[in-house]
Parts: structure tokens; C-alpha cells; sequence
């Protein structure tokens, strides 16, 4: 856990290794899939308005760019930082393909004796790769979230499946020191889980000289042999017993939680004890791990795992202890101990030789987590994408195609609502009947929209329902265009007042007038040629006015619509000179005249009928 550990440098590092590049998720390439998809669905089936598709189109394109630009930037980023690890790892693991690399275990190892532990003649090593997994040092316990993220990418989105702890506590020269450490790692671990978004299995390894050799005080090499292992049980390790140099400790595919699983390594070591038939050197092996067993959990399970302190809790999953390490005198934390608790002090132990033996035996039951591919992952999440943007695209078909009967619904209804006496409003819905027929059968044509379709489209159910309402349109027979009252029955001799009860003439023009709403109408009147002809023409013109009054009262038309015109006696219909013709030249006509045609007489083309 010192900082001064040496750190493989910049010039050391060999040419890259590029075989990470293109691992892990497409994240651009799904930014772009889905605000492809986005707009495809708004622009094509969704019902919106082209206001609002654009703005949604551009909020869409703004989120999708800043989107990218911060994705391109942690990107680049996360390489630059991790670029020296991520050309060690390339560089010793060569030989490895990317499928193995995700299955092989791979653990972060931190904390004391990182160069006894990986440096290989003077080398310096940031990477060892064994028969059981890889094992990635990490110099300084801050860079270890940094690094988890890099080794994240060169595993194709896989997390390292650990930590372990190395502690060597003839490397420290006191408890409390090496607590403030362990809460810094601690802390490190809990910023790396919190970086990666799931748990880091913590594994603390206590490399610490046991014994010694009172006849050379030369150790014996730190050997692991595999052949002297305790059986797994129940997906645990317990009571690693090996020989002098190997390891002790527990190991579990399960959570520590209590200090009773550390009971079986002591057991053990008491057994080697008893098998060794009074061997002194055993003996005091077997004291001295029962009591580095008890001050581990004490000083170090205790800080990593302390709910009181504010980093979240470690998760451990195994601890070990080796007779191997440093040289050890009376002067680091656990001979202090030993010294408080038993008023014993301990002899001097010289280091042992290097280099130190990684914990294999501990990651051997390490939990197996769920993986997957970052593509796999990225293709899921695409058919996840189709899947919601199918669902909205049949909702937008439905909400089309339910827009689609009910306007052309609304417009069968309003036609079939306006009486046949409203001819010019009954032709305006008849008209929106044959543009919606057009509609259908271009549609039956040529093919559904994509707005209407997805097996929503019902509007050919409505097609035998329009050809039905066209085809019941009959026009109305054309109206009179002027209807002739005799000024007799209206008027007493030379007067222009309407006479009492002489407005029941008139019904039959006033019903005409209504019928027709859209026509203008012109009031003329006419006379004999008795009297002088300016006197008849102003009769004439006082009687029409007299009508029009009326007809506008009676009608409620606009008086906008009406026109009158005095003739005299200068357009008989019939000679003055028997008493029969100038009673039909003494009449008012009332004409029908199309809006568009100006009110006069000249332009005035219609069919006469006749009321007496």
C-alpha cells in the first residue's frame, strides 16, 4: 500500500495493443438507430401536425448530438487513461482470444508487496497471467476505478470478477497508519463498484513470516502445490492446509459474514500440529497463524467492513495467510500484538525469497457472475427499441385509421341531415362523400399508407356506405325563376299599400324565395297605360318597393338581397286597348337571379310561371 511502488512508465510500454478496439457497446451506433427510429415512427405513422413533428424532430436531434458528443468524449477518455494498462494486458495476454479472456477470472490485486509479487528478474510486471486467471496490479489504490473501467473495455464489458488486498504487516509501522490505508482502499473499491454499477468481490491476502529456520535461518521457498489442497465444499474453500509456505484461509462463492468460518483454518493448523508429532517448529506456526488469524479480523476485516465508517462496506468472499513475506522484526502492528496480547516477543524472521506466490487457492470459488456481449446486449436492446416502436407504430395506425371512419362517418351523417330543400348545402357534403370515396379506392388501389396500415385499416368497410349515399343525390327540378301577381289583388286603383289579406298571393313566391336561399331577388312592377307615364312609372316602382318590404319581413333574408325596378307601362305583356290586357299588364313580378349574375334586366334568362 505504499505509494512509492515503483509504476510501469510511459517507456516502457511496448507498441499497443489494439485488439480491444471495437469491443464493448455501440452506444453511437444505438444513439443513431434509435433517433432513426424516433423520427421514422413521428414522421410516418404517428398523427401529429408538422409543427409538432418538428419540434419534435428537433429535440430528438439535440438530445441524439449530445448524446454522442459525450459519448465520444468518455470514450476517449476512458482509453487515454487506461492506454498503459490496456497495453500490458494486450501485450501478456497476446495469445489469448477475446472469448477466453471474458472466461478466465480476472482480478485486481493492490496493496503491499506488489513488485514481490509480480516483478520477474529486476523486471518490472504489471500483468500475470496463470493457470487459474489474471492478475492485474494496481500501484495506487486511487487509479483502481480507472483501471476497473479499462479492464471493463479490454474484456468486452465484462468487470474484473475482484480485488485482492495484499497486506504485509512487517510493511507497516503501526495499527493505526495501516487502518487510514485500509479506509482509502476501502473507499477506492466502493468509487470502482459505483464506476462499473455492480459489486467487486474483495479478497484480502496476509502475507506474513510464521516461522523461521533456527538451524540456517534460510526460509523455504513459498511454494503452493496444488496436490496438498482441502476438498471444496458446498461452492467453498475452507481450511486451505497446505505444508510450511502454503496457504491457509477460506475462500467462498458466498458472502463472509461472521468470524466462525475463519474456526476451520485454525482447526487445521492444529491438525498439522498433531500430525507433526511434537514438532516444535509447527507448533509455533500453528500459535503464530491462530493469532494472525484474530488480529486480521480485528484491524483489517474490521476497517474494510465497519458499517460505521462512511464508504460503503467491502464485500469480502475469501481471506488467506501465507508463511511467506517481508522480514518481520518486533516492530510492525501484528508483533506489537502478539506482544500486548500474550506478553510474547517474537524472533526475527528474514524475508523470503522472490518472488512471492500469488493467492491462487483463494479466487478458486470465486462467484461466477452473469455476462453478456456488449453487441448481444445492443441487439436486445435494438429488438427491445423495434418492439416499443412497433406498439407505438400500431397505436398510431389505430388512432389514423379511427380518425379516418370517423370524419368520413361525420360527413355520411351531415349529408344525410340536410333536407333535400337545402340543395347548394346538400351538394357541399356530397361533394366531401366523393372525395372520401376517391380516397378508398385510390387506397384500394395502390396500397394503404403506412399511416393506415399495420392490419388496422378498416376504411373499405365504407365504401358500399358512400356509394350508396351518392347515388340516393337527386337534384331538385329547377325553380321558377319569376312569379307574376296582379297588382289588383295587391293594390286598390292607383295606390301602393298592400290591401288587407293580400298577403296570402304572395305565399307561393315567399315559399319559392325560401327554397332557394342562394338566389337574389329582383321585385319589378308594371302598369297600363291609363294615366300620364311618369305617374305609372313612380306607381310601379312604389308597388315593387312595397312587395320587396314585405317579402324581406316574411322571408328573414337580407334586405342585401332584393333589388327593385319600376317599368311603367312601357313593357305590357298584352295590348292596353281591351280591358283583359291591361289587366295583365298591371302585375309585379318577382325574378330569381343567380348570385354570381348582376341584378338587370338585360342578363335576366328564365322560365316564367304565372300566378293569378
Amino acid at each position: 500500500m505504499k505509494s512509492d511502488l515503483p509504476v510501469l512508465s510511459a517507456t516502457q510500454v511496448p507498441v499497443p495493443d489494439r485488439g480491444y478496439e471495437g469491443l464493448g457497446y455501440p452506444s453511437r451506433l444505438m444513439i443513431v438507430f434509435t433517433s432513426a427510429l424516433a423520427l421514422s415512427v413521428i414522421w410516418v405513422v404517428l398523427p401529429l401536425g408538422r409543427g409538432m413533428a418538428w419540434t419534435l424532430t428537433t429535440i430528438i436531434g439535440i438530445v441524439a448530438l449530445a448524446l454522442a458528443w459525450w459519448s465520444t468524449r468518455y470514450l476517449s477518455r476512458a482509453r487515454e487513461q487506461g492506454a498503459h494498462v490496456l497495453a500490458a494486458l494486450g501485450t501478456a495476454t497476446a495469445d489469448i482470444s477475446v472469448k477466453l479472456r471474458t472466461r478466465m477470472p480476472l482480478v485486481l490485486v493492490t496493496g503491499d508487496g506488489l513488485p514481490a509479487l509480480f516483478d520477474r528478474a529486476g523486471e518490472p510486471r504489471q500483468v500475470h497471467v496463470g493457470d487459474s486467471g489474471i492478475w492485474l496490479r494496481v500501484d495506487r489504490v486511487q487509479d483502481l476505478p480507472r483501471l476497473a473501467m479499462a479492464v471493463r473495455q479490454w474484456r468486452d464489458g465484462r468487470a474484473p470478477d475482484g480485488v485482492v488486498l495484499s497486506v504485509a504487516p512487517a510493511l507497516h509501522v503501526g495499527a493505526d497508519v495501516l487502518t487510514q490505508q485500509l479506509r482509502i482502499v476501502r473507499q477506492a473499491v466502493a468509487d470502482a463498484a459505483r464506476a462499473l454499477g455492480a459489486g467487486l468481490p474483495g479478497y484480502v491476502a496476509v502475507y506474513q513470516r510464521l516461522s523461521t529456520d533456527g538451524n540456517s535461518g534460510v526460509p523455504s521457498r513459498c511454494d503452493v502445490p496444488g496436490s496438498n489442497e482441502a476438498a471444496l465444499t458446498a461452492g467453498t474453500r475452507s481450511a486451505i492446509n497446505l505444508s510450511a509456505g502454503s496457504w491457509y484461509g477460506v475462500s467462498s462463492a458466498a458472502r463472509l459474514v461472521d468470524a466462525g468460518r475463519f474456526e476451520t483454518v485454525i482447526c487445521a493448523a492444529e491438525n498439522e500440529v498433531q500430525q507433526a508429532a511434537g514438532d516444535r517448529t509447527v507448533a509455533a506456526r500453528a500459535a503464530a497463524l491462530a493469532s494472525l488469524i484474530g488480529w486480521t479480523q480485528r484491524v483489517v476485516i474490521g476497517a474494510l467492513t465497519d458499517r460505521q465508517q462512511p464508504a460503503t462496506p467491502w464485500a469480502l468472499f475469501g481471506a488467506g495467510w501465507i508463511d511467506c513475506g517481508p522480514a518481520s522484526g518486533p516492530g510492525n502492528p501484528w508483533e506489537r500484538d502478539v506482544e500486548l496480547q500474550a506478553g510474547v516477543r517474537r524472533i526475527a524472521a528474514v524475508a523470503s525469497p522472490l518472488p512471492w506466490p500469488l493467492p491462487q487457492p483463494l479466487i478458486e470459488a470465486i462467484p461466477r457472475r452473469h455476462w453478456m456481449s456488449p453487441r448481444v446486449a445492443a441487439f436486445a436492446h435494438a429488438l427491445t427499441l423495434l418492439g416499443c416502436a412497433a406498439a407505438v407504430a400500431f397505436w398510431g395506425a389505430a388512432k389514423n385509421n379511427e380518425t379516418l371512419l370517423a370524419r368520413m362517418g361525420a360527413n355520411l351523417g351531415r349529408y344525410s341531415m340536410i333536407p333535400a330543400a337545402h340543395d347548394l348545402a346538400r351538394r357541399d357534403a356530397l361533394q366531401a362523400l366523393v372525395n372520401d370515396r376517391d380516397q378508398l379506392d385510390r387506397y384500394a388501389r395502390t396500397g394503404v399508407p403506412l399511416p393506415f396500415s399495420f392490419g388496422m385499416y378498416r376504411g373499405a368497410q365504407l365504401i358500399p356506405a358512400l356509394d350508396q349515399a351518392i347515388a340516393s343525390y337527386v337534384p331538385p327540378s329547377p325553380p321558377p325563376a319569376v312569379v307574376t301577381l296582379n297588382s289588383m289583388s295587391l293594390f286598390d286603383s292607383g295606390r301602393a299599400q298592400l290591401k288587407d289579406g293580400s298577403t296570402r298571393v304572395m305565399v307561393d313566391a315567399l315559399e319559392m324565395i325560401k327554397a332557394h336561399p342562394d338566389k337574389r331577388i329582383l321585385v319589378a312592377g308594371y302598369t297600363d297605360n291609363v294615366g300620364r307615364p311618369d305617374s305609372n312609372l313612380t306607381l310601379s316602382t312604389a308597388r315593387a318597393e312595397a312587395v320587396r318590404e314585405w317579402l324581406i319581413e316574411a322571408s328573414g333574408i337580407s334586405a342585401t338581397q332584393f333589388a327593385i325596378q319600376g317599368y311603367g307601362d312601357t313593357r305590357p305583356i298584352a295590348s292596353n286597348d281591351t280591358d283583359e290586357g291591361r289587366a295583365k299588364n298591371r302585375r309585379v313580378e318577382i325574378t330569381l337571379v343567380p348570385d354570381a349574375a348582376p341584378l338587370h334586366e338585360p342578363e335576366l334568362a328564365a322560365t316564367k310561371a304565372s300566378v293569378r
